[in-house]
């Protein structure tokens, strides 16, 4: 049967099973502040495979691919301004950090803007393209055609380390703490003093990079689904999923309507993952998107990829039960499988191994990985990126990689209750360092809680406030998640 996007969708997460009418007005200057002169073009942002889009004012900053060499090549880095509501717009800016590593910042806000809103209305919304994404020279390498490599891993990660090769850029420069100083470098040439951070998974260790490196530039610091800084992509991924995973299926077991449909879901669960691992299941299905058939064999990897990426969003796991459920009691692999081909995050994956390759995978050895996933239903999820960085350039660390950041910044840290990439217990790690700071968790929740609930509201009074004092978070307690399915028809009345 012929292939299709949805299985590009698949190998994705198999390999990268991480991861917002009439012209804006020019952006103010800073009050007090004089801003160069800049060639500001209109532009609209929009985010791929939605409808939202933002109207803003777009420039672009040349600055040296080696910043330890000014002379070298150049890169021109897109930044975006959303000009406040406002007339009189507070002097420090809001700046977004997308996640990742690999989302573009211009391409994630549009997704984003009406949880910022109330922000929106006193501070003028900077976007930064991190260079190697959007169209800040942007990396990004093709996977191979399904057909020829008929899913093996062997060659798709052979593809990628070829694609090392053939991108536009010296890959050792594309790390994080250089993209701070090409984001210091915009707000000295927007002329901001201050400015403000919000920060979402790998963006909040994009974010405490900067706060490290220009402490005397931040304001205040929102830091939502966060990671510590000796926090290592994939390394824990099979241990944290695992926990959401159990979140899941124990909260499952509590609901009656659940727990009636499905009263050995566990089981199940763990059924399916032993069979896959002795024999891969043979799925034959229409494609959601084309309609097109397409059969392929999925294996234990395959189906757990897709399983872990479900769990970021509880909108999607509120299936996840009667999908583990039809594929363990019909063989029905295709409404699990369906799921995964919505799944895009929109990454650059050529930026996002030249980050993990430098930052993450160094520290990562077979023994270390097999031991902390070792019992857990996912098993080790680092080993194709270990095996793709073993070919891709690495840059430099700063000396003080990896060390906790100190700051007297008022920070709020957002996290999920049953995040499967960075559960709360990294937010906790870091606001010991972060004495003026609060940690807020969304009970069920997974991966990013900006939109939650009271939660942008929250965020809006501290980054007006400036300060973390009086800030109520008891109503983030009421935050729950949607009820499961129990039939394709819905939950239960």
């Amino acid at each position: 049967m012929p292939r299709s996007c949805l299985l590009r969708s698949i190998i994705f997460l198999c390999l990268c099973a991480f991861a917002l009418a009439g012209c804006a007005p020019t952006p103010t200057a800073p009050v007090g502040v004089e801003r160069p002169a800049i060639a500001w073009q209109d532009c609209q942002l929009s985010t791929a495979g939605t409808t939202e889009s933002v109207k803003a004012r777009c420039m672009t900053l040349r600055v040296p691919e080696d910043r330890a060499n000014p002379a070298s090549r150049q890169v021109d880095l897109r930044v975006a301004v959303v000009a406040s509501v406002s007339r009189n717009p507070e002097p420090d800016p809001l700046f977004i950090l997308a996640g990742g590593p690999g989302q573009a910042a211009t391409e994630v806000y549009p997704a984003l803007a009406a949880m910022l809103n109330s922000i929106h209305e006193d501070r003028e919304i900077v976007l930064v393209d991190q260079r190697g994404t959007g169209k800040s020279n942007p990396l990004k390498c093709a996977l191979p055609d399904e057909e020829a490599t008929a899913f093996v891993e062997e060659k798709l990660i052979a593809a990628l380390r070829e694609c090392a090769g053939k991108l536009d850029a010296d890959l050792r420069f594309y790390t994080t703490d250089i993209a701070m100083q090409d984001l210091d470098a915009v707000r000295a040439a927007l002329g901001y003093d201050k400015i403000n951070l919000y920060g979402a998974s790998y963006g909040t260790r994009a974010a405490l990079t900067y706060l490290r490196m220009y402490p005397q530039r931040v304001r205040t610091l929102v830091l939502d689904a966060v990671t510590s800084p000796d926090f290592r992509i994939y390394l824990t991924a099979a241990r944290d999923g695992s926990r959401a995973m159990d979140l899941l299926l124990a909260r499952c077991q509590a609901d009656s309507a659940c727990q009636e449909a499905f009263p050995n879901l566990r089981a199940e669960f763990e059924e399916l993952l032993q069979k896959l691992a002795a024999q891969p299941a043979t799925v034959a299905m229409a494609d959601p998107l084309t309609g097109k058939a397409i059969g392929f064999s999925l294996t234990r990897d395959m189906f757990s990829s897709i399983v872990f990426a479900l769990l970021y969003s509880p909108e999607i796991n509120a299936l996840l039960p009667l999908s583990v459920h039809a594929a363990y009691a019909d063989s029905n692999f295709a409404p699990l499988v369906a799921q995964a081909g919505g799944l895009d995050a929109g990454l650059y994956n050529g930026m996002l191994y030249s980050v993990v390759c430098t930052e993450d995978a160094p520290f990562i050895t077979p023994e270390l990985a097999a031991q902390l996933s070792e019992g857990t239903y996912f098993g080790d999820m680092s080993r194709v990126m270990r095996e793709v960085c073993a070919g891709w350039p690495r840059g430099r660390l700063p000396a003080d990689y990896g060390a906790p950041v100190k700051s007297e910044v008022p920070a709020l840290l957002l996290s999920g209750e049953a995040d499967p990439i960075t559960p709360p217990q990294y937010a906790g790690q870091v606001a010991r360092d972060l004495p003026n700071s609060l940690h807020l968790i969304a009970p069920g929740m997974g991966h990013g809680i900006l939109g939650r609930g009271c939660v942008s509201r929250l965020v809006a009074d501290f980054v007006a406030s400036g300060s973390v004092g009086g800030l109520d978070g008891a109503c983030v307690q009421e935050i729950a998640p949607p009820p499961f399915f129990v039939s394709f028809t819905g939950p239960r009345p």
